[in-house]
């Protein structure tokens, strides 16, 4: 399984609303700020529409 990593919380959480499937939370992999925490995403068409919406809401 393809997965797309997403280090903004706000993003994150956008994206859960719309219909994006999270896979996994970890610490620790954001160089110089190990507190901060890395979303992976299941990468398919819910995740690429989320994206697509976050894009528009951000835009607008």
């Amino acid at each position: 399984m393809s997965k797309k990593r997403i280090f903004n919380m706000k993003v994150a959480t956008f994206l859960i609303l719309h219909g994006a499937e999270l896979v996994e939370i970890r610490n620790g992999e954001v160089k110089d700020k190990p507190e901060r925490q890395t979303f992976l995403f299941k990468k398919d068409a819910k995740l690429s529409e989320a994206l697509m919406n976050y894009k528009n809401h951000s835009m607008a």
